[in-house]
């Protein structure tokens, strides 16, 4: 799980660093993680990185492949 954990989050630095700049109205939703803590220790990345990011709250989607926890994420340049 954490193996899978650490490939969402390179991906999504990847989808959002290659964006060009960005500003704070470009979010992007980061997720899912299976639990809050996981979704917590990956947001506290992005923070690191010089990310905005929202907190983590349980989004229910249409698929149960889909549901979980996520948080919004956004670069300031």
């Amino acid at each position: 799980m954490r193996k899978l954990v650490g490939v969402l989050g390179i991906s999504t630095v990847l989808l959002l660093g290659g964006t060009g700049v960005a500003t704070a109205e470009d979010w992007a939703p980061i997720g899912p993680y299976p639990t809050y803590a996981d979704c917590e220790t990956s947001e506290q990345g992005f923070q690191a990185a010089g990310h905005v990011t929202t907190g983590c709250a349980y989004r229910q989607l249409a698929y149960p492949w889909q549901s979980g926890y996520y948080f919004y994420a956004s670069r300031v340049d």
